[in-house]
């Protein structure tokens, strides 16, 4: 078990692993592991360290470090001005279509909207019966998570509760996190509910729009818990519609943070029918030349 170190000794550990401060003072390092926390600046600290060696490249100043974790945060805060233009987007085009279809009332808590789409499988046909409880698990999450919007405080809510009336699907889809937002279009049964959601937004098939706002709720959750983008392989494949190509700055890989910024970049663009938000999200990816790659081609 690891004990409680102070200051002084956060500092002195970076340096015994080859840290150079250089002309950046040690109270003034100390403090930056203050404010940023001594396990957070330790992720961006191993794409410094030699390969397989807890000792930082020889070379390695603490500017260094430092820089790169204000690019980060700077490419984190860009990335929640762009998904405050796209989320209530996203959740305000699918309210209205989906509920043109269910109404005002609380057909959207109706288990016949959602997959799976017939009874259980054979059991001894393994990847069906896999494929269907996973599909039931998806299904019983969103419902759980729309049956506790009632408990919720919010005025728009508590409005519909106390006059004893149904939460609509129009009020209820405004207040579920995006990851239930994301696994609710998932869950739909009749994907083409969302066909003029995906016509608006440019994109190719509805695939695309799931994929897209799954892949956007990830980046999403990163930057909203300031975790690390710069240097971070992302785990599932990052889908890249016309719109996102149609502003790429050079080759992507599609499980990497910059195909991420990428498609949120294109689909603001696409939004807000100007090129602004992406020139300002993809300029500053790029502002330190020898820090891109790690938006790119990412270590860890």
């Amino acid at each position: 078990m690891k004990s409680w170190i102070d200051l002084n000794a956060q500092v002195q550990k970076h340096l015994e692993r080859g840290l150079d401060l250089a002309d950046v003072p040690r109270q003034r390092f100390a403090m930056f592991l203050y404010s940023s926390n001594y396990y957070r600046v330790s992720g961006y600290a191993r794409c410094f360290y030699e390969a397989d060696v807890d000792r930082y490249r020889r070379g390695t100043t603490a500017s260094r470090l430092m820089d790169v974790y204000d690019l980060d945060r700077a490419v984190r805060t860009s990335v929640l001005d762009g998904v405050g233009v796209l989320e209530p987007t996203l959740r305000s085009r699918v309210a209205f279509h989906v509920a043109k279809v269910v109404g005002g009332g609380d057909g959207y808590l109706d288990e016949s909207l959602y997959l799976p789409d017939r009874d259980a499988p054979d059991p001894q046909d393994k990847p069906a019966m896999r494929r269907w409880q996973a599909q039931v698990k998806n299904r019983d999450k969103v419902l759980a998570s729309f049956l506790e919007i009632q408990k919720r405080d919010e005025i728009f809510i508590q409005h519909h509760v106390k006059n004893g009336d149904p939460v609509p699907f129009w009020a209820a889809i405004e207040v579920v996190s995006i990851g239930t937002f994301s696994r609710f279009l998932r869950a739909l049964r009749d994907k083409s509910l969302l066909a003029p959601v995906t016509k608006s937004l440019s994109l190719e098939d509805e695939p695309k729009l799931l994929q897209a706002v799954q892949n956007i709720a990830f980046l999403r959750n990163i930057a909203a818990h300031h975790g690390r983008l710069w240097n971070r392989r992302f785990d599932g494949h990052v889908t890249l519609p016309q719109i996102a190509l149609s502003v790429k700055r050079q080759y992507i890989s599609t499980t990497t943070p910059a195909a991420a910024l990428t498609l949120l970049a294109g689909m603001v663009d696409q939004i807000e029918g100007r090129s602004s938000y992406s020139t300002s999200v993809l300029d500053l990816v790029h502002s330190v030349p020898d820090l891109v790659d790690g938006y790119y081609q990412p270590m860890l």
